[in-house]
């Protein structure tokens, strides 16, 4: 369908009832996106190719946001496959999950904060997941929880730890029985409060939360137990649709606080008049502000990456066109050996990057604010 007019629907695009049936129409049109979506022939190749390793995810709903006939458009180039990720420089691991991971699915990297990881699978596929060997069909880990009950007693045991994020893939894609009895077993181990869920659902399958009352009603039957915050994933504003509006009002409805973490992305969203009108619209719909991360050297997303001097310029320009409320948010590089909040930078030869570490990983000693040497083509802080 290489003839298809801008955002036109094509006709064998069927009509969605819940989001059950939009995610197995999803997979069903992704898997042979090459045929039904306008793209060049290299375009349909490197789809082609990229089933091989990194298959490309399209949520039905999320596709009829973006322009197909343009190469540039941000949301397309999110999804997209690219020449890019033929370079094999970068990590699969680049936050040290595996020194933080104590049994598989679970990860203990901060003193409070327990990680699980619920599921693999997500209902659309950023090429710059930070993530993707968990869905790289050429990498073959399984990193999913599987002996949840080892998992619960290490949480017991260790009394430090006084929330549980729940992350994956997408947690939000898991059936609502299996969230309910998560949340239950949860429950019941006493010093845990607060409950997190990552999800990138409200821009790519905002059904999830519109036509599904009985998670909303597990989300408010246990808000009287946890403080539970949904922890949004946007990377652009134009992912925040009429549906989307109305999936973030359910969430609140539910009692459910709603926080936004943003991936700075070359292409996507380095601009600042995109990330100033990313963050006023969220917090226009209640999402509170409060990661955006630096690009990360993930192995075949590189591409994506800028340097920390003209990430630093560019979120000093958003701050300086947002009122206090909406610029609360921090600026983070997640290394290995914890959040590295990026301050400033101070001029000179050579550069000086103004730095904290905002979270340390257990065991190390928090050091406090740092002045790190960069120049203005470094990109991460190895070390």
């Amino acid at each position: 369908m290489t003839n298809t007019s801008i955002n036109e629907v094509p006709k064998d695009f069927p009509t969605v009832r819940d989001w059950k049936e939009e995610l197995i129409e999803s997979l069903k049109l992704s898997e042979r996106a090459e045929a039904w979506l306008p793209l060049s022939p290299k375009e349909r190749d490197r789809v082609t190719e990229a089933k091989q390793s990194f298959p490309m995810m399209v949520p039905q709903g999320y596709a009829d946001l973006i322009n197909w006939q343009n190469p540039e458009d941000p949301l397309r180039l999110l999804l997209l496959p690219s020449e890019g990720e033929k370079d094999e420089s970068g990590s699969f691991d680049t936050s040290g999950e595996e020194l933080s991971t104590i049994i598989q699915g679970l990860q203990h990297k901060y003193d409070q904060t327990a990680v699980l990881i619920v599921t693999q699978a997500c209902a659309g596929h950023c090429r710059y997941c930070f993530r993707r060997r968990l869905m790289s069909r050429d990498v073959l880990t399984k990193e999913t929880i599987e002996d949840l009950q080892e998992a619960l007693a290490y949480i017991a045991e260790h009394p430090e730890i006084d929330n549980v994020l729940l992350s994956g893939g997408d947690p939000m894609i898991s059936s609502t029985r299996r969230l309910a009895n998560l949340l239950g077993a949860i429950a019941r181990i006493p010093h845990i409060w607060q409950i997190r869920i990552s999800t990138k659902l409200p821009a790519f399958l905002p059904n999830r939360f519109t036509t599904d009352p009985e998670l909303l009603d597990v989300l408010d039957r246990y808000k009287s137990r946890f403080q539970i915050i949904i922890q949004c994933h946007f990377d652009h504003p134009r992912e925040i649709s009429t549906t989307t509006i109305c999936a973030l009002e359910n969430l609140q409805k539910a009692g459910c606080l709603l926080t936004s973490q943003i991936a700075l992305m070359k292409g996507i969203n380095d601009s600042p008049e995109t990330l100033t009108k990313l963050f006023k619209q969220l917090h226009r719909h209640g999402v509170i502000p409060q990661y955006i991360f630096h690009p990360r050297p993930v192995k075949h997303a590189t591409h994506f990456q800028l340097p920390i001097v003209e990430g630093m310029r560019l979120i000093e320009k958003v701050r300086q066109q947002c009122s206090g409320p909406v610029k609360r948010f921090r600026y983070i590089l997640t290394h290995e050996n914890g959040k590295l909040e990026l301050v400033g930078i101070l001029p000179g030869s050579p550069i000086q990057l103004v730095a904290k570490l905002q979270q340390v990983r257990r065991g190390l000693d928090n050091s406090g604010v740092m002045l790190l040497p960069i120049d203005e083509q470094t990109c991460w802080l190895n070390q």
